[in-house]
């Protein structure tokens, strides 16, 4: 297979230096017998990325066409190419001779291109996260001196990119944003992505948003209910709350960050589901504490219900549209959340802390009408034994015995890997009634 030339230590993109011509092997056959001759000999016709495999031959009469054969025949005795092509060549008569090729930058992959560039070729960093028209890259030091050619060739091949951009340092705690400089393209950060059939737009320098936590947005909201009734601690954007709400949930959701509030807001708007979400801009702890008390007083008179979900709600590519979506209300039964969900993995598990007495104070008593929430705390982990080190944490937190941590009801699900020895989990824990109702003076 071909590949470009060499330009070690390349630092600002020349595309011209990757110009390069070669001989090919060629078929000079009958144009009438293309059809037939592409299909049968698939395995030994060239096949480069924009690049004709089927050219003029350059007569006047233009009733033959040359095929070009892969780089790997290199003689016209076809001696490397098929059993097959060798046979068809013999029995039609067809001519075999050599046809330049000219390729240049756009026929190269971005890893052909890195790989010729770079000092170290097997460890061209191709990878990135794609957030809307970004590319978002998370460079090694190594490859820093190199970062604005790697970002221009990131750019140039990937359709759907428009801007590159490089992670400067670690996520901060408090709001959960990144500093990150742009590597090629036009800075523009509003950045608009799909999931789970809502559309999210946000400003991607102020806010958090990783797409590859796809997979658990889907599997904790497709865990809810129809009526179930959810408490979003840490929302971000909303990729909990904006699709919990659009299956039938109703959902108080709420984020510390300014920045993420008002896209929280406006994702609820563009997703019409303002019937089924509430958005607080609050400190965690105090919005815990606040929003079961509000809760609680909000089911005195009743029951709570939501709007029916509209016929275009159920549609999806995986999930068809219901015919006859029921036209009743959606009733909300709980007289507390049901679940509780807390997505800041670095921090979550000491927020348990908050709802150690949390129901004495808000309920007044033990009162056996109230359910206690499901939590879903979000965390990361280094140890050998991540469910002991994750319940154990959970036990500190609560002010529960640590040495009973295997007798907490909790299942402690596997997310991914974020680093070589770090993990990502969530742990999905009944909240104990010895918490809920702990005397203040216990704590």
């Amino acid at each position: 297979m071909f590949k470009p030339q060499v330009q070690r230590g390349m630092k600002e993109l020349d595309r011209s230096a990757f110009n390069l011509t070669r001989s090919v092997v060629a078929l000079r056959v009958p144009t009438k017998s293309l059809g037939h001759i592409k299909s049968d000999l698939a395995e030994d016709v060239l096949r480069i990325p924009k690049v004709l495999n089927v050219v003029s031959d350059n007569s006047e009469k233009n009733d033959h066409k040359l095929v070009l054969l892969c780089p790997e025949i290199t003689s016209t005795s076809l001696d490397e190419g098929s059993d097959k092509l060798r046979a068809l060549v013999r029995e039609n008569g067809w001519e075999t001779l050599t046809h330049d090729v000219t390729l240049g930058y756009d026929n190269w992959t971005v890893y052909d291109i890195l790989r010729a560039v770079l000092p170290d070729p097997t460890q061209a960093p191709t990878a990135y996260e794609q957030i809307g028209h970004i590319a978002h890259m998370n460079l090694r030091d190594e490859y820093l001196e190199y970062k604005n050619i790697i970002g221009q060739v990131i750019l140039d091949k990937s359709p759907t990119v428009t801007m590159v951009v490089n992670k400067l340092d670690t996520i901060d705690n408090t709001f959960r944003n990144f500093k990150m400089e742009v590597l090629a393209g036009e800075p523009n950060f509003i950045a608009q992505v799909r999931e789970n059939d809502c559309v999210f737009k946000f400003d991607y320098s102020k806010v958090y948003w990783n797409s590859r936590l796809h997979p658990e947005h889907e599997r904790l909201t497709n865990s809810f209910k129809l009526g179930s009734s959810v408490c979003d601690v840490m929302a971000g954007v909303g990729p909990f709350a904006v699709p919990a709400a659009r299956r039938g949930s109703l959902v108080w959701a709420n984020d510390l960050n300014p920045a993420s509030y008002e896209a929280l807001v406006d994702n609820i708007g563009l997703n019409k589901v303002q019937d089924r979400v509430r958005a607080f801009n609050m400190d965690g702890r105090d919005f815990i504490r606040q929003a079961f008390t509000d809760f609680y007083a909000s089911t005195q008179n009743g029951t709570l219900s939501l709007p029916p979900i509209p016929k275009s709600a159920n549609a999806s590519r995986s999930r068809p549209a219901v015919a006859k979506p029921d036209p009743r209300p959606i009733a909300v039964a709980s007289r507390s959340f049901d679940h509780v969900v807390m997505n800041l993995p670095a921090i979550a598990i000491e927020f348990l802390d908050a709802f150690r007495g949390l129901f004495r104070r808000v309920t007044g008593s033990d009162d056996s009408s109230v359910n206690l929430p499901l939590i879903h705390a979000h965390c990361f982990t280094k140890s050998d034994e991540p469910e002991k080190d994750i319940l154990q944490r959970a036990c500190r937190a609560m002010g529960y015995p640590e040495e009973q941590y295997l007798d907490l009801d909790a299942e402690v699900f596997y997310v991914r890997k974020v680093a070589p020895n770090k993990d990502m989990y969530c742990l999905s824990l009944n909240l104990p009634k010895s918490v809920a109702y702990a005397n203040d003076d216990e704590m």
